[in-house]
């Protein structure tokens, strides 16, 4: 069975005191959808906001919170499905930026703090998909991506946060 999942926001920057969406997120005028397989057989559907840039080109304009090897400013190739949706079918050039998920579990007060865990990512640079209280969806430059890693190998060592980093893990075929 195939589930689906749409972002629920628009993807936010930090802005001198508080996370507002970006202007290139806002921009975004399509959804593009990304086939996410499990061991299963069962297919996870993730929709990402993008902007269109040319015939059967978008520009992703959102994190990704399910799907691997697919970041925030890649440009992807597309197809329409027979249903009429946007898929994508490869990731045509890289965007130069890395992807962290962050997974902040069924602990209550980690989930409760999960605005002053997105805004601390925000005020160092990150893009941050909120996706739910437990689940936010980071993206940053490249060249930050070190300083980022650091930081959530020390906030998993003193909190109950989950972190993954899936800049180029298994990507779009």
């Amino acid at each position: 069975m195939s589930e689906y999942r749409q972002h629920p926001s628009r993807t936010a920057e930090w802005a001198g005191s508080s996370l507002v969406p970006t202007q290139s997120a806002s921009d975004a005028d399509t959804e593009v959808w990304f086939a996410v397989p499990s061991d299963s057989g069962d297919v996870l559907w993730e929709a990402l906001h993008a902007e269109t840039i040319g015939p059967d080109l978008v520009q992703i304009r959102a994190v990704p919170a399910w799907v691997y090897g697919v970041n925030f400013d890649d440009t992807v190739a597309t197809v329409r499905s027979a249903e009429g949706s946007i898929v994508a079918t490869n990731v045509s050039q890289r965007g130069n930026q890395a992807t962290f998920r962050l997974w902040l579990g069924e602990d209550p007060d980690l989930a409760a703090a999960w605005q002053s865990i997105a805004g601390r990512y925000g005020q160092r640079g990150c893009l941050v998909d909120a996706i739910s209280t437990n689940l936010i969806a980071l993206s940053c430059p490249v060249e930050n991506a070190p300083l980022i890693r650091d930081l959530l190998v020390h906030e998993e060592q003193t909190t109950a946060l989950i972190w993954e980093d899936s800049t180029h893990t298994n990507p779009v075929q």
